[in-house]
């Protein structure tokens, strides 16, 4: 009998720790599950931050943009003019923007052509301003110096004042389509020997980027 004991007593012990690891691996395994399903009710994508800023609105106050330019001038009299260049804009005020440009030029007249190049300051407001288009007028006068005289009999550095108006669109994610047309001007200001000025017509497209 002693020996029977002695026999079943490891069997015993073996079967008692099958047993309680059986427990608690049952515990385990719904402390699993409780914590699984607090996670899945109590966290939600919505709750994620997000570091992405928003983007401004068109015509914004402090709002900067800067545009890619390309135009014609023709004084209706055989004389043209062809632009390129980039311009920057500031918005001081809603919808109301102070804008440097730089441009480079190729002048076509009676007497001889020229290149040329220079700077111009604008004030352009958007008078009607929308979320995908707008209308706007803008002034300003800059000062260009050509390779030779413009127009022929005047002088190779003159001022350009000019005003008009346009229309932009979006066409594409904040980036703008505008197009407008200007009086232009070209003259010495009478610093010259001569000053036979000259007006043309003036249209132009601009492609406008966020800053």
């Amino acid at each position: 009998m002693m020996r029977c004991r002695q026999i079943a007593r490891p069997f015993l012990f073996l079967l008692a720790s099958l047993a309680g690891a059986s427990v608690d691996a049952s515990a385990a395994t719904e402390a699993l599950t409780f914590d699984s399903s607090v996670l899945s009710s109590g966290i939600t994508l919505e709750d994620a931050p997000t570091d992405a800023p928003a983007t401004a609105k068109f015509g914004a106050a402090g709002s900067m943009r800067w545009q890619l330019l390309g135009g014609y001038m023709n004084d209706l009299e055989g004389d043209s003019q062809g632009e390129f260049g980039a311009s920057l804009s500031w918005f001081f005020v809603e919808n109301f923007s102070m804008d440097f440009q730089v441009e480079a030029d190729y002048i076509a007249q009676s007497g001889g052509n020229a290149w040329g190049g220079g700077g111009t300051f604008l004030l352009r407001w958007h008078f009607l301003n929308t979320e995908t288009w707008s209308l706007y007028g803008d002034l300003g006068a800059g000062l260009m110096g050509t390779s030779r005289n413009v127009p022929t009999g005047g002088s190779s550095v003159n001022f350009t004042p000019q005003c008009g108006g346009g229309v932009s669109f979006a066409i594409a994610d904040d980036v703008r389509l505008m197009i407008g047309a200007r009086w232009y001007h070209i003259s010495n200001a009478n610093t010259g020997e001569g000053n036979p000025g000259r007006n043309s017509v003036m249209g132009y497209l601009m492609l406008s980027f966020p800053f």
